[in-house]
């Protein structure tokens, strides 16, 4: 944690420093305990207590600073993300691992720079150029399940070129020779940093969006079979929104996982939907998740997630309910966690989970909010050989800055 002081009183020097120079900072932290209640193998309750953040989706908590520096001539600047949470087990490696090259390491938690690029603009940034260790949101699918993956799939350290030739299109080409970690890796990149693959063997990938305002926007991400680590499997995501009403959200996004000659055997395929509708303090959402597996003994999973809140000011009381068929929770599995995404194809039609979240959020100021609320879990619903019931009774702290 010294570490991480020390690196915000140097990143604090320097927004003095460089104010009139646009440099732009923010961030959040998040950490929350939950009492969990799980049926051990002997069909015995036991009752454990656990730190995890249900905004971040992390283990323990999770620090993470954002900054941005854009030159006079705002034509150049660089993007950077400085990340630290806590991880399970130990984390090795020597010092030319990525991970080192990422930042300091420890048993319990340790700092990543998740993306950290520089970038120069040509023609009233119609052309952008960008070079390091690459993020870009600028074709991140908009629905509940693949928003995140949509990212991180097309990050890791390399180059990438974007292009607006007219507004609403953005198009993009990125080459990369090592891709980036997961989450619960903190964001590290997959490999050492001398990994040189051959010319056929980097990573590319091939980006389209379009917006038209009010109207609709559309979007594809493309990357195919490759051979630097991390995810190298050839993937699409697609993404089409209807923007006509401020009040109304309908996203509908797809994967296709495994792209190549194996996709008939291997392929997966993930088909979102993120419906949402607001009425003065009253919201109702629905988020439905189809799983579909090309090969032979995997069964489809269909998962429903339906969802209302309504805001009495600044208390927010809010209900989920979850029915997924051929699916698990996260919460009963060895993982324990119980974010709002806590469930996982199980590739078993017969195995099905039905979960309730209560849950009343508390907006103390418009950067912080303390959320507190109770999962209930029954994973093997409606299964001939019973049942078995997980619950955690949490609360969650978000503060922005």
């Amino acid at each position: 944690m010294k570490k991480i002081l020390g690196i915000v009183v140097i990143m604090t020097i320097l927004t003095g420093v460089l104010f009139a120079q646009e440099l732009r900072l923010d961030g959040y932290i998040n950490s929350g305990l939950g009492v969990v209640t799980k049926e051990n193998s002997d069909g015995d309750n036991v009752n454990s207590l656990k730190a995890f953040g249900v905004d971040s989706e992390q283990n323990g908590y999770r620090f993470r600073l954002n900054g941005s520096f854009t030159n006079e001539n705002r034509n150049a600047g660089i993007r950077f993300r400085m990340q630290s949470q806590a991880t399970l087990t130990q984390v090795s490696g020597t010092a030319n691992d990525a991970g080192a090259f990422a930042g300091a390491r420890a048993t319990h938690e340790f700092i990543s720079f998740p993306y950290m690029s520089g970038w120069v603009s040509f023609l009233d940034n119609k052309i952008n150029i960008s070079g390091g260790i690459i993020e870009d949101s600028a074709w991140q699918t908009g629905d509940f399940w693949l928003a995140s993956d949509s990212v991180n799939h097309f990050a890791g350290l390399g180059a990438l070129l974007k292009i607006t030739p007219m507004d609403g299109l953005v198009i993009g080409a990125g080459a990369q020779t090592v891709g980036r970690q997961g989450g619960g890796n903190n964001n590290t990149l997959a490999r050492n940093l001398s990994n040189t693959p051959e010319l056929e063997d980097a990573r590319y990938s091939l980006h389209f969006g379009y917006t038209m305002p009010d109207v609709f926007r559309f979007g594809l991400s493309y990357k195919p079979e490759s051979d630097v680590g991390g995810h190298d499997t050839g993937i699409l995501y697609a993404d089409f929104r209807y923007l006509g009403s401020k009040d109304l959200t309908a996203v509908v996004a797809a994967s296709l996982n495994r792209l190549g000659e194996d996709f008939s055997d291997t392929g997966e395929i993930i088909i979102s939907q993120t419906f949402g509708y607001r009425m003065d303090d009253f919201s109702l959402g629905l988020n439905a998740v189809q799983f579909l597996f090309n090969a032979e003994n995997d069964d489809t999973g269909l998962m429903f997630n339906l969802w209302g809140s309504y805001a009495i000011g600044t208390v927010v009381p809010r209900l989920d309910a979850v029915y997924f068929v051929g699916g698990n929770s996260t919460l009963n599995a060895s993982a324990t966690t119980w974010h709002r995404k806590g469930f996982g194809p199980s590739r078993n039609s017969d195995v099905s989970v039905l979960s309730v979240r209560p849950s009343v959020r508390f907006n103390v100021s418009s950067r912080a909010h303390l959320e507190i609320g109770d999962m209930i879990n029954i994973d093997n619903f409606g299964a001939d050989d019973g049942n078995t019931l997980s619950n955690s009774f949490y609360i969650d702290l978000r503060w922005n800055f």
